[in-house]
């Protein structure tokens, strides 16, 4: 037989293979998976972890409250704790919250989760987002709260957006990232620059104001595909198109103002990774990051406009809290 007509032959079904491995076998139904295998598996690990915790005498948690696609309300619960002088982390929930998620119905929902496993009075502190909602459910449970500063960082990061010079500077990035992605030919002519450059063949990135970091990390890659993007945009094949959608092309300008941004930004998004760790602690780290971040944000007589806006924006918001 050919290779050919090898790779055409139809792949027996998993049903097919195992009636032909032992015929008296019967695979378990989606029906018997979902609703009696998947739970006993579940009601096993939960016991396990159960018996776990009930050897530990303090915990930590955190809470985080978010929205799926389908826009269904959620409440996560991980707990935190010591065994065997390791640090342990568990989910212990993820629920669906389908009344408004107010301090005090996030409050029922953490004290239930807390109650199910067996930790009621173990909780020594518990750490959330900035979220005026969470604030209310801790003192209604009387929990020490540990803010994220991970958190606090982004969303000090978040306010360059409210700076008219970089909201007008960031709009011909973001207008140039979205005309390259949509279409096909842009991704063509990217590569083929790309390479002529001797760049790494990355896909431009799209910032998403409620992801972390984003902004950043777009500028950090329009800064390292720059010339192939100028390269790209003077190709006659996309020139003209553009020209059409009068998308203005970027400039020398631009690129310095990327680098300035970088600069300026570039430890607030190191010191959001060193305070994202799930394996080791990192409280002891925030004092350190938050002188580290007032020097850095302290105004310079070379600043220009730009930067010094930036600074200003930044550290204002961090001061405050």
């Amino acid at each position: 037989m050919g290779l050919h007509s090898f790779s055409t032959v139809e792949s027996p079904s998993f049903r097919e293979m195992t009636t032909a491995l032992n015929p008296k076998y019967q695979p378990p139904s989606r029906d018997d998976i979902s609703n009696t295998l998947i739970p006993a598996w579940y009601n096993v690990i939960k016991q396990n972890v159960i018996q776990q915790l009930a050897q530990v005498s303090k915990i930590a948690i955190t809470c985080d409250g978010w929205t799926s696609v389908a826009q269904d309300h959620y409440l996560t619960v991980t707990v935190h704790y010591m065994h065997k002088g390791s640090i342990q982390q568990k989910v212990l929930s993820t629920e669906v919250v389908y009344e408004a998620q107010t301090g005090l119905v996030v409050a029922e929902e953490i004290k239930s989760i807390l109650e199910d496993f067996q930790l009621t009075g173990k909780v020594i502190a518990a750490t959330v987002d900035n979220a005026s909602n969470m604030d209310v459910a801790l003192r209604n449970l009387q929990f020490l709260k540990v803010g994220c500063f991970a958190h606090t960082l982004n969303l000090a990061a978040q306010k360059v957006y409210g700076i008219q010079t970089v909201t007008r500077w960031c709009a011909k990035i973001r207008a140039v990232v979205v005309w390259l992605k949509r279409s096909t030919m842009s991704k063509t002519v990217l590569r083929e620059k790309q390479r002529l450059l001797n760049l790494p063949e990355h896909n431009v990135i799209l910032d998403v104001r409620t992801r972390w970091n984003s902004l950043y990390l777009m500028v950090e890659r329009f800064v390292e595909q720059f010339p192939a993007i100028q390269a790209a945009c003077l190709d006659q094949r996309l020139r003209r198109p553009m020209e059409r959608d009068r998308l203005e092309r970027l400039t020398e300008s631009d690129f310095e103002k990327a680098e300035e941004f970088m600069q300026c930004m570039k430890v607030l998004y190191t010191s959001t990774l060193c305070v994202s760790s799930d394996k080791t602690p990192t409280c002891s780290q925030i004092l350190p990051i938050l002188t580290k971040l007032e020097a850095h944000y302290s105004a310079a007589d070379e600043d220009n406009p730009f930067v010094a806006a930036i600074k200003e924006k930044v550290w204002g918001d961090l001061e405050k809290r």
